[in-house]
């Protein structure tokens, strides 16, 4: 017996040849070796089937049927069951058997395509005049298999399926012998093909036959406990992207859970839009720069009017800063400033720093290293330059209020503000400065709220709705969401640096962004690659959803991230590894931030 842990490469293709060579029949399994399914584990089908019924735990009862069946087939001295004998015995059904059945088996062909690593050596052999089969243990009759081949225009070939022949593979290998007796051929004689250890391997090997086990990595390293959406973009990965979007980069990441997460948060958001009756629809930089690309190739006319708005907490904070309330607002202007000099404080609001000079008469060196000892100096070093800074703020505003007329926004509008999370920081200072240039409404709309203080005491000021949050989840989860969030805020992230305010000119207002301190390693470049593994899997899910007619809810789609940032394994991808310095707010010249200096509970 030989065993291939890879698809077929040089080496794989010499052996098969080899053990192909005096073998009169090759005989092919048919599920997870000549086809494929989209997915990772074979009974998603039945999780489809309850989708597209509201048919609650179809998978659970449909498999319950199925042990039944297996039941009455040893009670009746049988060998095999059909896919009638199941139905027969599914009495939850009731009058829908007949019409579940068919939906049953038109999915699962509809699903089912050919394995083209495998299908190249079906047609060599064929080609090279082999006596060439398909042997497979299912419930399904022959017909369905002969319409699978003829869907592909795949030669006819003699099939041995369990269902017809009332033999299996699996038991005793008595299939084999009936190929052997009907084919009037020696056990060594025939090349079997397949991925199951026993059925493919073991039985026809009791019986003499040669075997070749075909054991790809996504069988051998199934996952169990997967969700069905991280089950099916496992499978579309696998089958129709694998060439262009390759296992262990970003693109593969931004493919199976920023994609899914992306497309579950505006599906989640479009519906809300309708029932908040939303005017405007902002998506907050950076936050929310994939939700707009794809908004505006695929929800334009699903949506309110929406721009990507170039804004932060940084910037609308800024704007609200005035001569008298500049006091209230030093513990923001020194939040997150361990580590920075007195230079980089100034630097990430957009205010130029005094010369080494000047700062040394202020009374504070520019070589200071911020920290709890010091914080009263820096303190008053702020104030002390109060004036320059207030300057900057008075920009901010005039840029704001500027930029708001430019996007259309308008006294009476009721406006979305799309943000990732967590506690409504971003939405409470944006309010407070838009309501003091017009009267509007604000509902903030999240992938995921935390369950920290903040946004205890937001929420019983501001409108804030979340995909995920306690009402959706566990209240574990989310306080596991928001342990990673970093992780979640690099797959909402945006190929371009933090906004920190505005510059107002005659006729325009340009967004000033964060480009001063320690820069993010290479992060446009994992943006973007982020990006392309979205792109890629909106071609391949939207083909699929139309193939099955299944709509996933917005929380299913989320699931892939959410199962990927509650379990700590993807603080060990050597990907994560490689970011640095991706908190702009809190980075400095004085040192580098890795990813895992952030995984710190808060």
């Amino acid at each position: 017996m030989i065993t291939s842990n890879k698809s077929l490469g040089e080496q794989d293709l010499y052996t098969l040849r080899f053990l192909a060579k005096n073998a009169k029949v090759i005989s092919f399994d048919f599920f997870d070796t000549l086809f494929l399914r989209p997915f990772d584990d074979p009974e998603d089908t039945f999780d489809i089937i309850g989708i597209k019924y509201n048919f609650a735990n179809f998978r659970k009862l449909r498999r319950k049927a199925q042990t039944e069946a297996f039941r009455e087939m040893t009670k009746e001295g049988r060998k095999e069951i059909n896919l009638k004998n199941i139905y027969n015995n599914f009495p939850e059904v009731g009058h829908l058997r007949l019409e579940l059945e068919e939906a049953e088996y038109s999915l699962e062909l509809d699903l089912v395509e050919p394995n083209p690593v495998i299908m190249s050596f079906f047609n060599e052999m064929i080609a090279a005049g082999k006596k060439v089969i398909i042997t497979s243990d299912m419930y399904f009759d022959a017909g369905f298999f002969s319409e699978a081949l003829e869907k592909y225009n795949i030669k006819q070939v003699p099939l041995y399926i369990s269902a017809d022949q009332n033999a299996t593979k699996r038991d005793s290998g008595e299939i084999f012998e009936n190929i052997i007796r009907e084919l009037s051929v020696k056990p060594d004689e025939i090349l079997h093909i397949g991925d199951n250890q026993t059925a493919d391997v073991i039985r026809p090997g009791e019986k003499g036959i040669l075997t070749w086990h075909y054991n790809p990595e996504h069988l051998a390293n199934k996952r169990r406990g997967q969700s069905l959406i991280g089950s099916i973009v496992s499978g579309l990965h696998r089958t129709r992207s694998e060439d262009i979007i390759p296992v262990g980069t970003f693109s593969e990441l931004g493919y199976k859970f920023q994609a899914p997460a992306t497309w579950g948060f505006l599906k989640w958001i479009k519906l809300q839009c309708i029932t908040d009756g939303i005017t405007k629809l902002l998506f907050v930089s950076r936050d929310g720069y994939s939700l707009e690309l794809l908004a505006k190739e695929y929800f334009k006319d699903k949506l309110p009017s929406f721009d990507y708005f170039m804004g932060s907490r940084i910037a609308f904070n800024l704007a609200l800063i005035t001569e008298q309330n500049f006091i209230s607002h030093i513990p923001f202007l020194m939040s997150g400033s361990d580590g920075l000099s007195p230079g980089e404080l100034l630097e990430r609001i957009g205010v130029e720093p005094p010369n080494d000079e000047v700062m040394q008469s202020i009374g504070i060196p520019a070589s200071t290293i911020i920290a709890p000892d010091n914080y009263e100096l820096v303190s008053k070093f702020l104030t002390a330059y109060r004036t320059e800074i207030l300057k900057v703020c008075q920009l901010n505003r005039r840029g704001l209020f500027m930029y708001l007329r430019e996007l259309g926004i308008k006294p009476g509008d009721k406006i979305g503000m799309v943000d990732v999370g967590w506690s409504g920081t971003t939405q409470e200072a944006f309010e407070q400065i838009v309501k003091s240039f017009m009267d509007v409404e604000v509902v903030g709309y999240y992938f995921c709220l935390a369950n920290t203080p903040e946004k205890r005491r937001r929420e019983s000021k501001h409108v804030m709705k979340a995909l995920v949050n306690t009402e959706s989840v566990s209240p574990q989860i989310v306080d596991k969401i928001y342990e990673n969030r970093m992780a979640v805020e690099l797959f909402f992230s945006a190929p371009h640096e933090t906004i920190i305010g505005y510059n107002p000119l005659r006729n325009r207002v340009i967004a000033v962004a964060d480009v001063g301190r320690a820069k993010a390693k290479n992060h446009n470049e994992i943006i973007s690659s982020l990006n392309h593994g979205l792109a890629s899997f909106t071609q391949d899910y939207l083909s699929f959803s139309k193939k099955i007619n299944v709509r996933f809810s917005p929380l299913q789609l989320a699931q892939p991230m959410i199962d990927l940032v509650t379990n700590d394994n993807w603080r060990n991808d050597p990907l994560f590894g490689q970011i640095e310095n991706f908190d702009s707010w809190a980075s400095s010249r004085n040192q580098t931030m890795k990813f895992a200096d952030y995984f710190k509970k808060p």
